[in-house]
């Protein structure tokens, strides 16, 4: 009896999930259907925590193989990776324009390069910083530009070495998620869409180590565990 009402569950659950996943889909394919970027956020974040209590249903309570709740999070990292493109590529409330490499021109490139590209070190942070002490620019535009870039990479902190053993190491982490900001940062030059400025690449990949080295906190790691039911 109980194993029939878990599976009813599981089917409902699953049912919404691909509905949710579909919707989303829709929503990013239509540019007539237009839905706030936090909205869709929740909706993602609703789809994982549905998948996540499958997963957890079928573990706990129909004795599967744990490794179902692996594969849950490399979904949830799949869909963060794709979360975090859209937003730094083609999401229009950013005022991403996304692939418009067959635009190039040198009148387009001169006003990328003048506005939107920044190798100076520093150079933008100071800007948003002392823009925002003086009143110019207010604490929504600061927070977006200093803390979104701060927080937006973070979860990668967690997925990567939880997915990856070899990205325990600090080394191999550092690596990685210096290599993923920086292609990023190249798609955002080669498309015109957002800006390519190595303060972003500080504030990411400084965001992302905070977190690695947050998860390294042994209790942190242990609830992390046993949240998806880890043996290592």
């Amino acid at each position: 009896m109980k194993q029939r009402l878990y599976k009813t569950i599981i089917f409902i659950l699953y049912l919404l999930s691909f509905f949710i996943l579909c919707f989303c889909i829709k929503v990013r394919l239509t540019p007539k259907i237009y839905i706030k970027t936090d909205i869709r956020i929740i909706l993602l974040f609703i789809l994982c925590l549905l998948i996540y209590i499958n997963g957890y249903i079928l573990v706990k309570k129909m004795n599967y193989d744990k490794k179902i709740l692996k594969i849950n999070l490399i979904i949830y990292f799949l869909i963060y990776s794709v979360t975090i493109c859209t937003l730094t590529l083609f999401d229009e409330v950013f005022g991403r324009q996304g692939i418009v490499i067959i635009k190039w021109n040198k009148e387009l490139l001169n006003l990328y390069t003048k506005y939107s590209f920044n190798m100076i070190l520093f150079k933008t942070i100071n800007l948003f910083l002392s823009g925002y002490l003086k009143g110019i620019v207010n604490f929504k535009t600061f927070s977006m530009n200093i803390f979104g870039n701060l927080f937006i990479f973070m979860p990668y902190g967690i997925f990567l070495p939880l997915i990856f053993k070899k990205q325990e190491k600090f080394k191999n982490f550092f690596l990685s998620i210096t290599l993923i900001v920086i292609l990023i940062e190249i798609l955002q030059f080669l498309t015109m869409s957002g800006s390519c400025d190595i303060d972003d690449l500080i504030l990411n990949v400084t965001g992302a180590v905070i977190a690695f080295l947050i998860f390294k906190i042994k209790f942190l790691r242990k609830i992390v565990h046993k949240i998806f039911l880890f043996d290592r």
